[in-house]
């Protein structure tokens, strides 16, 4: 399995090709070649897993390492901008059930090919965010998205909580948005273990595992009350 971070040599003197917009060029120390490599890192099919836990709203990386703020304590709240993401039903993770998906990939602050998938009612508070984005003629990619955790309780069962996402949205910076706009156009941007034949999409973004298809958009369906917790 390859990485997509791909380098390319050019003996110094020579012209120097026109560097995309996500492109960087630096000199190797041991051949004194110029290389063009990219400013983001993706080995293809294997995001960096970042994971909300819907038992108690904390964000971790890979289940094992919690996020935490400068002083050590669980962070309040999450923000990327999104590069390519999709909202889909599907049974994964050995799960008996078919659930509601959304996934979402983004550059994190390492500059690293990100992934982080809600399910079930965090969905459907996704869903009552994009519309005045749609109504603006935006996607989920021209944005910065926030998310905080709320607990909630079940209106069946009074002793039975968890944590859903609440989302929130600021317009993103234009050049990070080109920047990743080039990027995804250029890149396969999936995560191979939610990868499925058995997949019903019902959003699915311009540049998600290159797909060459405009936006699609649907209406949501209602989504059952259940326990939010995404791997």
């Amino acid at each position: 399995m390859n990485s997509s971070l791909s380098t390319d040599t050019v003996q110094l003197g020579q012209p120097a090709q026109k560097l995309k917009s996500y492109e960087i060029e630096r000199v190797d120390e041991e051949t004194g070649a110029l290389v063009t490599e990219s400013k983001f890192l993706y080995l293809e099919g294997h995001p960096r897993e970042y994971r909300f836990n819907g038992q108690n709203g904390q964000f971790n990386l890979y289940g094992e390492r919690i996020l935490t703020d400068s002083i050590g304590k669980p962070i309040t709240e999450f923000s990327f901008q999104p590069i390519a993401y999709r909202i889909f039903e599907d049974t994964l993770f050995t799960r008996s059930e078919r659930e509601v998906w959304a996934e979402f990939f983004f550059i994190d602050a390492d500059n690293c090919v990100a992934s982080l998938m809600f399910n079930n009612t965090s969905v459907s508070e996704l869903y009552r965010m994009m519309q005045p984005v749609f109504y603006e003629r935006k996607t989920l990619c021209d944005l910065i998205i926030t998310i905080k955790p709320e607990k909630v309780t079940s209106k069946m069962d009074s002793g039975k909580s968890w944590y859903i996402a609440r989302f929130s949205y600021r317009s993103g910076e234009v050049e990070n948005v080109r920047q990743y706009r080039d990027f995804a156009r250029d890149h396969h941007l999936y995560r191979a273990e939610t990868l499925t034949d058995s997949a019903m999409h019902r959003i699915v973004s311009k540049y998600y595992n290159r797909l060459p298809e405009p936006e699609m958009v649907s209406l949501p369906e209602p989504v059952k009350e259940l326990g939010s917790s995404a791997a």
